[in-house]
């Protein structure tokens, strides 16, 4: 789930923009398409998350994980609604997620900032960790080296340092006004990757004893994982920016853009949490890609061409989510008295050195504990961002209206929203400690 989502980029949306663009407001001519739309929603939402979700089925159990699924999917699609309504709301203004929480609850606008920074922060540990892992098992098990002279920890190491220098200088630049390349290279490493996948799951754990597999783990474990389900499907922080572009916006199209991104979410989704968990029960690791690895060691090339794939494709995605975190940084530092010039580039270098030294630093803290970034980031940082402010926003704008289905919908949502902060917090603490 390397979700970002966010991410995934996952949380980057459109090529012609950066997200610190889609947040303080850019204007373009208005000549999207629903096609267009589409595809900006589901390559924000689809990402290297979707490695973890075998694992987050490894809790749930079978049952569980496709309600919580369905569950997931359904107020993904409700947020994006919602905001989808605010976006043709305030369509003349040309919108922005910032901007009309600056209008509707300006006190609460820093919390875009700070969810943003915790929730692209939490992608990009689980980046490096992933790059550094899959590409240090990748070489062991065609090299196989002398373990005991270079493990495969100082291996990953050694990997996850020499990537983040060559990603420095990119990380550095003030913006980055495209992403439509990076954004297809990673969308072909990871349909690569998908496909790949199902060539290497057969089922085997099923076959032997399919009953336990429908069975969750303890009941607080299960709860510790469903944020990485909304790691995964967050891509709410750019319907503005489709609505925006979408040549005569309306919410017909809308509709069908939100209904077409989420619906593929689902699709993409479903076999890879469900498929390999049934191969390998409860021998899942936190990434299911090093589930794919040989008895010995050994790793099948089109294995290896995915960890290399899965590597290019969360490396691009580092650099894309460090953007936003830099910029919201600075927002939160300088707020409307943003440094230029000499300056501006001083606190920016700055800022990304210190980024870079801490997901370095975390990463290799953590190891192959993908678990615990994503489902801190998908809670705190993907569920304020991608829920709460979403629901809070709509009611502020339009009001609780209790002979309104849909009105009811996104304030019980609102509150199951709220209570998974205690509650997958709890989950999330008490599977660490039982580890």
């Amino acid at each position: 789930m390397i979700g970002a989502k966010p991410s995934d980029s996952d949380k980057i949306s459109e090529e012609t923009m950066s997200m610190d663009d889609q947040l303080k407001g850019v204007s373009n001519e208005k000549t999207g398409t629903v096609l267009a739309g589409y595809s900006v929603i589901t390559k924000s939402m689809i990402g290297a998350g979707m490695f973890s979700m075998a694992y987050g089925c490894s809790q749930f159990g079978v049952v569980l994980g496709l309600v919580f699924l369905v569950i997931a999917a359904a107020i993904t699609w409700l947020s994006i609604r919602v905001l989808s309504v605010l976006a043709l709301d305030y369509k003349e203004t040309n919108p922005t997620f910032y901007s009309v929480s600056n209008i509707l609850v300006p006190k609460l606008k820093w919390l875009i900032d700070v969810s943003l920074i915790i929730n692209c922060f939490g992608g990009l540990i689980a980046y490096v960790q992933t790059f550094g892992g899959l590409l240090a098992t990748g070489l062991w098990g065609v090299i196989q080296w002398d373990q005991a002279s270079l493990s495969l920890t100082k291996c990953a190491l050694i990997i996850q340092a020499g990537i983040l220098i060559v990603l420095a200088p990119l990380c550095m630049m003030k913006e980055i006004s495209s992403t439509k390349i990076a954004n297809l290279i990673g969308l072909g490493c990871i349909g690569y990757i998908f496909i790949m996948t199902f060539f290497y799951v057969p089922c085997t754990a099923a076959k032997e004893d399919f009953s336990a597999l429908l069975k969750p783990a303890e009941i607080l474990t299960l709860f510790a994982s469903f944020p990485t389900l909304i790691f995964s499907f967050a891509c709410q922080q750019n319907v503005f920016t489709v609505s925006n572009e979408l040549k005569d916006s309306n919410m017909k199209k809308l509709d069908r853009i939100s209904t077409a991104s989420v619906g593929t979410g689902f699709l993409v989704y479903l076999p890879l949490m469900i498929f390999p968990f049934l191969t390998f029960g409860k021998k899942i690791q936190e990434s299911y890609l090093f589930n794919l690895t040989n008895e010995d060691g050994t790793v099948d090339i089109p294995v290896m061409i995915a960890f290399v794939f899965a590597s290019l494709s969360v490396s691009i995605s580092y650099v894309l989510l460090l953007q936003p975190v830099r910029s919201s940084l600075m927002s939160l530092i300088f707020g409307n008295n943003q440094p230029t010039g000499k300056k501006e580039k001083t606190y920016r270098v700055s800022l990304v050195i210190v980024l870079m030294l801490l997901s370095y630093g975390l990463a290799a803290l953590l190891g192959k504990n993908l678990s615990l970034p994503i489902n801190l980031a998908g809670l705190l940082g993907g569920n304020t961002m991608a829920f709460v402010m979403p629901f809070i926003l709509y009611l502020k704008a339009k009001g609780f209206d209790r002979k309104s289905g849909f009105s009811l919908a996104v304030m019980g949502t609102l509150i199951f929203c709220f209570l998974l902060y205690p509650v997958c917090l709890t989950g999330i603490i008490y599977a660490e400690i039982s580890k």
